[in-house]
């Protein structure tokens, strides 16, 4: 009967001393991803967009974008969300698009799509789309296909070229933990 005392006080002595190290651990690792939530960065810009898309036909563009960003060494993520007005002074076809887009590293191309409605001022389709791209100082150049849902005589382009630049307005940088936003840039 001793010897069964002595290898339960055993036990128990071991599961105490292992709970506690193990309450320890999850406030050491606590802290840690407190210090982790204080280095991620992120930052949202909008501003003015302006652009030129080459098809079949000639469009000019210009609207708003507001983007947001992960700023971090290892895949920073970028996302955008786009909303702008495309002629073409030729044909006098009027376009007006909503797009979003976001790109997963440094060097790698943008995935989105579009949804939108084109006119030529006597009749109208809608219009949705995929398009692939490449971003780098503001500039994007994009591949995209337009789907012309209701009436395919628009004359829209079907499939496109463009690239825009962002002019950016307004740029704050801020912490996941709350900080307050600090203000980089504001014209």
């Amino acid at each position: 009967m001793n010897y069964f005392t002595g290898i339960l006080f055993t036990l128990l002595l071991f599961s105490y001393s292992a709970a506690e190290a193990q309450i320890f651990k999850k406030k050491e690792d606590q802290e840690k991803k407190d210090t982790r939530d204080r280095r991620k960065f992120y930052q949202s810009s909008d501003g003015l967009l302006l652009g030129y898309e080459r098809g079949r036909n000639d469009f000019f563009q210009a609207g708003y974008e507001y983007n947001w960003k992960k700023i971090r060494l290892q895949k920073p993520v970028i996302r955008a969300v786009d909303g702008f007005v495309e002629y073409n002074f030729w044909e006098n076809v009027l376009g007006v698009k909503a797009a979003y887009w976001q790109r997963h590293g440094r060097m790698k191309l943008t995935y989105g799509g579009h949804i939108g409605y084109f006119t030529n001022f006597n009749e109208g389709s809608l219009s949705v789309g995929p398009s692939v791209g490449f971003r780098l100082l503001g500039f994007h150049g994009q591949l995209g296909y337009n789907i012309l849902l209701s009436n395919p005589e628009i004359e829209a382009n079907k499939l496109y070229l463009s690239l825009n630049y962002f002019i950016p307005y307004h740029t704050n940088l801020f912490s996941k933990k709350g900080d307050k936003k600090k203000t980089l840039l504001k014209w």
